[in-house]
């Protein structure tokens, strides 16, 4: 495809740059070139109305040179579906990812902590020359707190960012399964 998905879905702009990239690959992924789609019936209607089509009249102008080339009602909502279905696929392995990335980065520090603390326990009983030692893991106890809550922070502002695009795409694919329903009878 060689338009920027982007422009079809601009109600991403501004929107976290890694969650639109990954959204927008998925759907790129699930495009097949030299076919007259959703994608490409998307940009025709955004083309119309950016030449002051009222929506209705893009949505039935699009549809009318598009039916042309084989599409009709059933393919073009079928083809958003697929397209939907791609962007939910691409939620469920984010949230795979979100639940490892917390499992190393959280639990895994955690127990850390734990381990550090049995170690200091036992280097108590040791001799004074252990005591410097104890202070190094004391240390790293008292750091693993802010950076266990720096990663917590972290992954849920990334998982805030990508549902936020993923709520705009799938709102707006099923916005427009809604108009198709509405305008091609």
């Amino acid at each position: 495809m060689t338009t920027d998905l982007r422009d079809i879905f601009p109600k991403t702009k501004g929107l976290d740059e890694k969650s639109i990239s990954a959204l927008l690959q998925a759907i790129k992924r699930n495009h097949k070139n030299g076919q007259f789609d959703y994608l490409k019936f998307k940009q025709s209607v955004l083309t119309l109305q950016n030449m002051d089509m009222s929506i209705e009249i893009a949505y039935k102008s699009a549809f009318a040179t598009a039916s042309t080339l084989g599409l009709t009602k059933e393919s073009l909502i079928k083809s958003a579906n697929g397209y939907k279905y791609s962007v939910q696929n691409e939620r469920e392995s984010f949230a795979e990812s979100l639940l490892a990335q917390k499992k190393v980065k959280i639990d895994g520090r955690k127990d850390e902590v734990i381990e550090l603390t049995r170690k200091i326990e036992s280097h108590k009983l040791k001799i004074k020359e252990l005591e410097r030692e104890i202070a190094i893991f004391q240390s790293r106890i008292d750091n693993v707190d802010s950076d266990v809550e720096a990663a917590r922070q972290k992954i849920e502002s990334v998982k805030n960012n990508f549902l936020e695009v993923y709520d705009v795409i799938h709102k707006d694919i099923s916005n427009d399964i809604d108009l198709i329903n509405n305008y091609l009878k």
